[in-house]
């Protein structure tokens, strides 16, 4: 077996971390060409296929680039640790892919980025909304938060409670009156019927599949905006919903059980686990005030 350029590896990590060889290319300031022709060299040099082409969503890698991938994110890790050796005081590099549902990355993740950036401004964060459970262990991203503990994984992947969402209730900002009108409640379609902030409405309200009702969602953000546009109330996070000037917090309706709350947990791999990016973010994240 040939041997191979080490730097090649970063090559290798910035197709994974993008999906195309030219947003890698843009990434490494090199032409997609340049790329193309590196990830070719060490695949020569091994002897394996380590990227696929995914139809026209761009590219991933196969089962045994991933195996490579873990070596080399190990190998971008150690090179880290190794600047730090020369003062301590190395600046945190890398890129950090961080996956969300929307409504945490638009309405709690971007408002507290400057944080993070003031902290370490060299550190790329990659934000990835999306509402499935997705495989850290097949490297679709580094860290993920989900708003409830995870029941598969693998023996390699963690989650650590970082924060907790608290639901009230929530009309537009000129609403004149704080009374329950069960006619004006906005509510969640099917696709939510599990989640505790559809249960709540169903149970104390009565507000089930065949009640009346303005509107029925399918996810925050929308209730967000149709509560701003005056179509209802309905309840939500209020660590999001406060910041919003469009919307004011209204009294809960009397007789009714204390509102949900929804844990935050954040999903890492044991590999990350010594990664000098990673741990910023992660430091990060346990300083966002959630509730």
């Amino acid at each position: 077996m040939q041997e191979f350029d080490w730097n090649d590896l970063r090559h290798l990590l910035a197709v994974h971390r993008t999906g195309s060889y030219s947003e890698a290319g843009r990434r490494l300031g090199v032409s997609e060409t340049t790329v193309s022709r590196r990830i070719a060299a060490i695949e020569a040099a091994l002897r394996v296929k380590l990227i696929q082409k995914r139809g026209s969503a761009g590219y991933e890698m196969t089962d045994i680039g991933h195996l490579v991938l873990e070596h080399a994110e190990a190998i971008e890790q150690q090179s880290g640790k190794i600047l730090e050796l020369s003062g301590g005081q190395a600046a945190t590099v890398g890129t950090v892919r961080l996956s969300a549902v929307p409504l945490v990355i638009n309405r709690i993740l971007v408002p507290e980025l400057h944080r993070l950036h003031r902290r370490h401004p060299e550190l790329v964060l990659e934000l990835i909304p999306d509402t499935r459970n997705i495989d850290l262990t097949k490297r679709e991203a580094d860290l993920a938060i989900r708003l409830a503990r995870p029941q598969t994984g693998g023996l390699k992947t963690s989650a650590r409670r970082i924060g907790q969402l608290q639901y009230a209730v929530f009309g537009r900002a000129g609403l004149e009156s704080d009374k329950s009108n069960r006619s004006d409640w906005i509510i969640y379609d099917d696709s939510q019927a599990s989640f505790p902030q559809a249960i709540w409405l169903n149970t104390a309200l009565g507000l089930g599949k065949d009640a009346a009702s303005p509107l029925r969602v399918g996810n925050a953000e929308t209730a967000i905006e149709a509560i701003a546009a005056g179509v209802g109330k309905s309840i939500l996070p209020r660590r999001v919903a406060a910041m919003d000037a469009r919307l004011r917090e209204l009294v809960r309706p009397t007789g009714t059980p204390p509102l949900p709350t929804r844990d935050v947990w954040l999903l890492s791999h044991s590999s990350q686990t010594g990664s000098v990016a990673v741990s910023a973010v992660k430091d990060w994240l346990d300083d966002i005030p959630w509730s």
